[in-house]
């Protein structure tokens, strides 16, 4: 017991300075919750929830290992996740280049849906199938042989509530009125600057996947 409860510490650390590592999640979520509301902010936390689960129970199930045998069809799926990101990114580049700010100065942004967000944090998490791949190694070596069931439950729930708990921090403090303040003021910049980041990832992850053998 005492293996598995150190096991299972040792990957909730793992998956949480993970996520506070800048990379597309916390850029998408900062954005739409600075952008638009508390609510869209965390309509899109549940996306990359849902999305950061469907890895996690994919590599529990052995689609990562695979997708590392089938070369052809992991860099596939890494240039479509590659062309996502770049066209999320360039779609809010464009947006910001294409809305004048209003006279008093806060940016006439395209309204959405909250289910746009959900969507845009869901496709922006499932987009980088390099998730798998990162799952597979570190339950290689931190998942104790022979786990019972209930150990790879604990897994999945654990990597949930610190998904949901760690976005959300980032949603409510994007979203909170001085953030909000300063986007309106900047809110152009900051989006135009947001989407050429998410373009570099999608980049980033174009230049791994013609890398790989």
């Amino acid at each position: 017991m005492t293996t598995l409860l150190s096991a299972l510490l040792a990957l909730a650390v793992i998956h949480l300075v993970g996520a506070m590592v800048p990379g597309p999640n916390m850029v998408v979520t900062a954005h739409v919750a600075a952008s638009r509301t508390v609510r869209d902010g965390l309509m899109c936390v549940a996306g990359i929830v849902v999305a950061t689960l469907t890895w996690v129970s994919l590599t529990l199930a052995g689609v990562g290992i695979v997708l590392q045998e089938l070369g052809t069809l992991y860099t596939t799926l890494k240039l479509i996740g590659a062309a996502y990101l770049m066209w999320l990114g360039g779609r809010m580049v464009w947006d910001a280049l294409r809305h004048a700010p209003d006279p008093a100065g806060a940016p006439e942004l395209p309204k959405r849906l909250p289910r746009a967000a959900f969507r845009s944090g869901l496709l922006t998490n499932l987009a980088n199938p390099k998730s798998a791949v990162f799952w597979t190694s570190v339950f290689v070596v931190a998942v104790p042989p022979e786990a019972p069931a209930w150990f790879y439950a604990a897994v999945i729930a654990v990597i949930g509530v610190q998904t949901a708990l760690w976005y959300g921090f980032v949603a409510l403090v994007f979203a909170a009125p001085p953030t909000q303040a300063a986007y309106r003021r900047m809110g152009r910049f900051i989006q135009g600057l947001a989407g050429t980041v998410m373009v570099g990832f999608g980049l980033k992850l174009a230049a791994d996947a013609e890398a790989a053998p």
